[in-house]
């Protein structure tokens, strides 16, 4: 293999480790790296790669977000309106973010309860990360990106992988119908 396939192969982000003071060389799968594109975290963990996504008035006519939810300024976003905002997308607020076999789950990172970054849990439980305008990583734990840039992962959300309501929701919905509500 030539010098060109080896570096093809393996991609380390050295932008990425030095904007995430807790991501080391370690922390991330290195063969597993995206190139840059425009999107960012929101619309990555809602597997929208068009368009950036976030509530910001200063952005909105570049950035994404569901028209019906308020449009907010700069680092006073709130977690209610991105837990809304993937609401709207089927998820619902879990308890934690650990592996469960057919779940899809979120982790929204934040600093002083403001919305920060969003990382989405992978069928393996490695979890992916568009960081900024820098590539799509898997780091294998939250607080790999945790730290001054992201804050702490505090709130986690969850969907079935196949998109369907759960259980509780079809019961809650049949039952509701028969109620006449």
């Amino acid at each position: 293999m030539g010098k060109q396939s080896i570096f093809l192969a393996s991609m380390r982000c050295l932008e990425i480790e030095q904007f995430l003071e807790n991501l080391g060389a370690d922390d991330y799968d290195q063969d597993d790296v995206s190139p840059q594109d425009d999107y960012n975290c929101i619309a990555y963990a809602l597997g929208e790669k068009n368009k950036p996504w976030w509530p910001s008035m200063r952005l909105k006519d570049d950035y994404e977000w569901p028209p019906d939810l308020p449009r907010q300024v700069d680092d006073q976003e709130t977690l209610d309106n991105f837990i809304l905002a993937f609401q709207k997308r089927g998820y619902k607020v879990c308890k934690n973010g650990r592996l469960k076999s057919g779940i899809e789950k979120v982790a929204i990172f934040t600093i002083s309860n403001v919305p920060k970054h969003a990382a989405l849990q992978l069928e393996s439980g490695i979890w992916g990360s568009k960081c900024g305008g820098y590539e799509d990583i898997k780091h294998f734990t939250l607080s790999s990106v945790e730290g001054k840039n992201y804050g702490k992962a505090t709130v986690f959300l969850h969907r079935r992988r196949d998109r369907k309501p759960f259980l509780k929701d079809q019961i809650l919905s049949i039952v509701k119908k028969l109620l006449g509500r």
